[in-house]
């Protein structure tokens, strides 16, 4: 297929509704599946990961890390098995008829079983998605419990370290990349992401007060695509910056990948696959409001 057959397909795609949000959903999984592994791979070979929590991200030394990079791995394989085999169908209901006679004189009332909806949450009700669905829940809470444990003093949990606290293959493209990301950590470019980012939120806010459908959606859809260049910066001037490229010259940051590299390179891969992230986020909220009547006049 070439490149002019490929973007006629996607044209096509946004007047598809039914097929474009399946196209959607694959491609969300296609796109998650390597950054969760990675960031399982990541945990493993540093011995230090953060968790995503309400409160926050949370440090997860050592035996934690492995846990979470654990529930990770589950979680990769629940959504290949859904990628490859789809929504599992339920076991077939019996179609029995089912006849009410409340009183004499009453006429029958034949009723049949509701037949669940097929979906996402009704095939992970096969047996290996269950077992994914457990693995996952239950490392998760143990690297919390853990993690807990640790902060009262109980070090023994933070043991085993990392298998390569200073590789850098986890942090891959950006041994090549750095160059180019430099400029987006300096303070003009971050300073115009905020403005319009800011001029985007009160947009949305004059939008919301005349009333205007769908009126936080523009907002919502760029706001990943002026999150990642900040985060794709910050992890090229991480690396080059602790390593002594580009003339850079930060004794703190170097003494940190020193002292702590497991901890210091983790951040890095973070704020590297952050960035990749929320810039794929950006891309595929801009494609489907790009599709959908959210603010078409009624």
């Amino acid at each position: 297929m070439s490149w002019r057959e490929a973007w006629s397909r996607a044209q096509a795609l946004r007047h598809e509704s039914t097929e474009t949000d399946a196209v959607l959903m694959h491609t969300a999984m296609v796109l998650s599946v390597p950054i969760i592994w990675l960031y399982g791979f990541a945990g493993v070979a540093y011995g230090q990961l953060p968790m995503l929590t309400p409160a926050g991200f949370i440090d997860m030394p050592g035996m934690c890390a492995w846990l979470t990079a654990v529930m990770a791995f589950a979680v990769g394989l629940l959504f290949i098995d859904w990628l490859v085999r789809g929504d599992v169908a339920p076991p077939p209901v019996p179609q029995s008829i089912v006849v009410r006679h409340w009183q004499s004189g009453w006429p029958r009332s034949p009723a049949l079983p509701p037949e669940p909806s097929p979906g996402f949450l009704q095939g992970s009700a096969s047996p290996f998605r269950s077992v994914c669905l457990s693995v996952a829940a239950i490392a998760c809470l143990s690297a919390l419990v853990f993690s807990g444990l640790d902060t009262l003093g109980w070090s023994v949990v933070a043991r085993p370290g990392g298998l390569a606290p200073r590789a850098e293959w986890p942090l891959y493209p950006l041994p090549w990349i750095w160059p180019w990301l430099l400029p987006l950590a300096r303070q003009p470019f971050m300073l115009g992401t905020i403005v319009i980012g800011a001029v985007l939120f009160v947009a949305a806010i004059l939008m919301r007060w005349r009333r205007v459908r769908g009126a936080w959606f523009p907002f919502f859809a760029a706001l990943p695509i002026l999150v990642a260049p900040n985060f794709l910066g910050a992890a090229g001037f991480d690396y080059a910056a602790a390593r002594g490229l580009g003339g850079l010259n930060e004794p703190a940051l170097a003494s940190a990948l020193a002292q702590h590299p497991g901890r210091y390179n983790v951040y890095t891969f973070l704020s590297l696959w952050g960035g990749i992230g929320a810039g794929t986020v950006g891309l595929v909220l801009g494609f489907w409001f790009g599709r959908s009547r959210v603010m078409d006049e009624d």
